[in-house]
């Protein structure tokens, strides 16, 4: 599946659910997007290969490799709908 398409429906879905976010677009085509609800902070990596996901915290900072990875529209659906 297209990447660019997931992110696309991605930013949809949080507008929709009126959820905070920001992203950034890297020149080798990855996209880094940050999004917080409910006192959450999550991130999400898209590359042409994969979708990384993270859930960061307080006790848990930011690394570079996701806590999950996801292949498919269906896995990132899912993470969506557990984030609001």
């Amino acid at each position: 599946e297209n990447y660019l398409i997931m992110f696309n429906n991605t930013i949809e879905f949080l507008k929709k659910n009126n959820l905070k976010y920001e992203y950034t677009k890297f020149s080798s085509g990855s996209i880094m997007l940050d999004v917080w609800n409910n006192k959450k902070f999550y991130v999400f990596q898209f590359e042409p290969d994969r979708i990384g996901f993270s859930e960061v915290d307080e006790n848990v900072g930011f690394d570079t490799i996701p806590d999950k990875i996801l292949l498919n529209s269906d896995m990132l659906g899912g993470v969506l709908a557990s984030i609001v």
